[in-house]
């Protein structure tokens, strides 16, 4: 027979007080986080512990206070299933229970077959903690966690579970600083400098201003986006005709500025991706477009767009244009037919808390995603070290939070505005939390669960890990060739190693 742990004091609302039976001492029971029950008639209502504490009397008294989370109630023949709410609420006097092994299994229960597993329950190793996927990604979700605690090794795990059960997903991952191409190998179309093709044609007047006009007074560069404007109207009422002459009468400061600046651009190789005379000549947008969704998959579920080696002044812009591409063109298809998940990394790069910060159009497409995409089958995952330089309108879009460890106290304090009150009483330990471990709560996961995500093998991990000082320190390892190798990739703005 299940022990008695206390009675139920009084209930308010979402949360029970419970007094704890004098000769009680099992304290593996009571502890943060821990679940206990109430039965009521033919269900019993679960709740997780978020406060333990010890009334001061002449005899002292222990009470705890308890979140209600659901009720484990029958399902079918001989079956009990757990579901979220409360339709039965305790009574006072009630007893509490200890929630069993057997009630974890149930409440944790791989329910359905579009759950994945990614790592177990932190207070019981044996229990494998699971994901709902179409949960997840109906309803967007963030991953969020200082630097260091494994967040970008969780995305992997996640997305790689993903496609492992899902073949062929459509996923596209930016990725500023390289870290994912390693990760995912033949499953992903790396999309780099090298290869990359977005024609300038594609941009929209406020993304071409972002890329061309450089330098001058702000008069000047107002001068410089007019003359744009009037050349990108003229060129596609054309279609493929020039631009228009660069070389009016009026003030030929803002003329010659654009034009240095084309000239420029068309001979630095890092932007050939917008001067391809191929791309130029033709309309290849079913291209583009089909290689940044992989229509087909064609074993390749994923596009990684490596941003590490496009220029800084740009990088916003081609984020911008390939969120675009990819609202429109699920605006424009069946619902449903094709649902994609766009994930943002470094989301606090592109849609900033502070909206003078940042790219506005990159801001704005994201943020679109965030608010309608659900509508067109688009799922959006916010990954960032700072939630709270992050947009609050875009975070608060994300049904599902996976928070890893988070020491600054401003992003502490964002997280309470952002967690759902079942989960507040493991904002404590975030500060606390251990690598590769992780509080998720929302609508992809039954419960609000502490978790330890799955370890990845050493040849799938993301390149995220800080440099070894003290080993590499240790000899003289780097020469003259080592050096020369690094400037001629410099100056070719090629990773590629020239075999000797």
């Amino acid at each position: 027979m299940d022990k008695i742990l206390g009675r139920v004091m009084t209930v308010a609302g979402s949360q029970m007080t419970v007094k704890l039976d004098a000769d009680d001492r099992d304290q593996c029971s009571i502890g943060i986080g821990a679940m206990v029950k109430v039965c009521r008639a033919d269900r019993q209502v679960v709740a997780a512990i978020c406060t333990v504490q010890c009334e001061n009397s002449s005899l002292p008294e222990r009470l705890l206070v308890a979140d209600l989370l659901g009720e484990i109630g029958p399902f079918g023949a001989a079956v009990s299933r757990f579901s979220r709410g409360v339709s039965q609420h305790p009574i006072s006097g009630e007893p509490v229970l200890a929630a069993t092994d057997a009630d974890l299994k149930t409440i944790f229960a791989q329910t359905s077959r579009s759950s994945v597993r990614i790592g177990t329950l932190h207070r019981d190793a044996t229990q494998a903690a699971y994901l709902l996927i179409n949960e997840l990604l109906r309803k967007h979700f963030a991953v969020l966690g200082t630097t260091g605690s494994g967040k970008s090794c969780a995305v992997t795990l996640l997305l790689s579970a993903i496609v492992s059960d899902y073949p062929a997903a459509h996923i596209v991952v930016i990725d500023p600083h390289n870290e994912y191409s390693r990760a995912f190998g033949q499953l992903a179309e790396v999309v780099s400098v090298d290869n990359l093709q977005l024609p300038l044609w594609l941009f929209d007047f406020e993304e071409a201003v972002g890329i061309l006009v450089r330098g001058g007074t702000a008069q000047e560069q107002e001068a410089q986006a007019i003359i744009l404007k009037d050349a990108i109207t003229r060129a596609r009422r054309r279609y493929a005709g020039a631009m228009g002459r660069l070389d009016k009468p009026d003030s030929s400061m803002p003329y010659l500025r654009l034009k240095t600046r084309l000239e420029s651009l068309r001979y630095d190789r890092r932007f050939a991706f917008l001067f391809s005379d191929r791309l130029v000549k033709e309309d290849a947008l079913s291209q583009i477009v089909g290689r940044l969704l992989r229509i087909p998959v064609a074993e390749k579920p994923l596009t990684v767009i490596d941003l590490s080696g496009v220029p800084s002044e740009v990088a916003d812009v081609v984020v911008s244009l390939s969120c675009r591409l990819i609202f429109d063109f699920a605006l424009w298809s069946e619902r449903g037919q094709m649902p994609v998940l766009l994930v943002c990394e470094e989301a606090h790069r592109y849609v900033p808390a502070d909206e003078r910060i940042g790219f506005a159009a990159t801001a704005r497409a994201i943020t679109r995603i965030a608010r309608e995409g659900r509508k067109y089958g688009i799922s959006l995952a916010l990954i960032s070290q700072r939630p709270s330089e992050l947009s609050a309108q875009a975070l608060s879009q994300c049904g599902t939070i996976l928070a890893l460890r988070l020491t600054n106290e401003l992003d502490q304090r964002f997280m309470e505005t952002v967690l759902p009150d079942a989960a507040r009483g493991n904002l404590a330990a975030l500060s606390s939390l251990g690598a590769q471990e992780a509080v998720v709560c929302g609508e992809g996961v039954p419960l609000p669960m502490r978790i330890r995500f799955d370890d990845l093998p050493s040849g799938r991990r993301p390149r995220s890990e800080g440099a070894d000082f003290t080993d590499a320190w240790q000899t003289d390892a780097v020469d003259i060739h080592f050096r020369d190798e690094v400037v001629r990739r410099w100056r070719h703005q090629n990773r590629k190693r020239v075999a000797i």
